[in-house]
């Protein structure tokens, strides 16, 4: 009886140590061992294969706008104290609130590209070069469109689409992103960008561009090892639009998602952390609705 070649070779070399013995016939207890050595290995190999997997980011600066937000905060907080991470929380405020441990706080509008340029520049002086961007900054508006005016139109492509260019240009140019060769950015995309929603038109398009644009990024810069993504997220409990609404509002959202609840704001987080620490992950828009989509 012989060892199945497929299996690694310190598998191989389990089993032939027991066509050495003098008894040709195993004992079951040295085939349970060479079954638990056989396993060991496997699970040794999976350990690096997993590891080799993950983009490694101690050390390393990320900048991440909206970080005011619920969501941003808790990005900023995981990825400072899990992966150690020097983190540039941005706002377009002044905090009003203690930043997680790690956090440097910068005060930037995206939708101003000399602010992106000065906020950029900052970082890199202070931290070190970029090597992770997210774009968590986004605003919103609820409005059937033969009532949105010019004023509306400038208020969300200003933030979601030109502040989102803007701040990418940004990074790529003035924070060093360019020459890190090695780089991640991740803007917060919507659902609604996706399917479409009554009464956001202005909203799903300033999301819906992103992924073309996002898709273009990657193919101009993925010979540098730098990947670019969107999370399209349906409405997040406590965080962004579902804000703004009402409880009826929220509520017909609910009934529409198959899982019938909103996303949380640590599921969201989850998905985002996993896209941005996945070195093979690029050009794609990740949504995360509950079935909506």
């Amino acid at each position: 009886m012989r060892a199945d070649s497929t299996n690694c070779s310190l598998t191989s070399n389990s089993y032939a140590s027991l066509r050495l013995s003098q008894d040709p016939r195993p004992t079951h207890r040295q085939w349970k061992q060479a079954h638990y050595t056989a396993e060991q290995s496997g699970v040794a190999e999976a350990g690096r294969a997993a590891e080799a997997m993950v983009w490694h980011v101690e050390g390393k600066v990320g900048v991440i706008t909206g970080a005011s937000c619920a969501l941003g905060r808790e990005i900023a907080q995981r990825l400072t104290a899990q992966h150690r991470m020097k983190m540039a929380c941005v706002s377009r405020k002044a905090f009003t609130t203690p930043l997680p441990v790690g956090c440097t706080p910068f005060k930037a509008d995206i939708s101003r590209s000399d602010d992106c340029d000065a906020l950029l520049r900052n970082v890199k002086m202070e931290l070190g070069p970029v090597s992770l961007l997210i774009n968590c900054a986004g605003v919103t508006q609820n409005k059937i469109y033969l009532r949105s005016t010019d004023a509306d139109y400038d208020a969300i492509m200003d933030t979601n689409l030109r502040g989102a260019l803007q701040v990418t240009r940004a990074a790529l140019r003035h924070g060093g992103l360019l020459q890190t060769q090695d780089g991640s950015v991740l803007h917060i995309g919507s659902i609604a960008g996706v399917v479409g929603n009554e009464g956001q038109v202005l909203y799903s398009a300033s999301k819906a561009a992103l992924t073309g644009a996002t898709k273009s990024w990657a193919r101009e810069y993925g010979a540098r090892n730098i990947r670019f993504n969107v999370v399209a997220p349906g409405l997040i409990e406590g965080n962004g639009m579902a804000t703004s609404l009402t409880e009826e509002q929220r509520q017909r959202w609910r009934d529409a998602c198959p899982l019938k609840r909103l996303a949380t704001v640590t599921e969201v987080a989850d998905i985002v952390l996993a896209v941005v620490l996945c070195p093979y992950i690029s050009s794609q828009t990740i949504s995360v609705d509950g079935g909506l989509s």
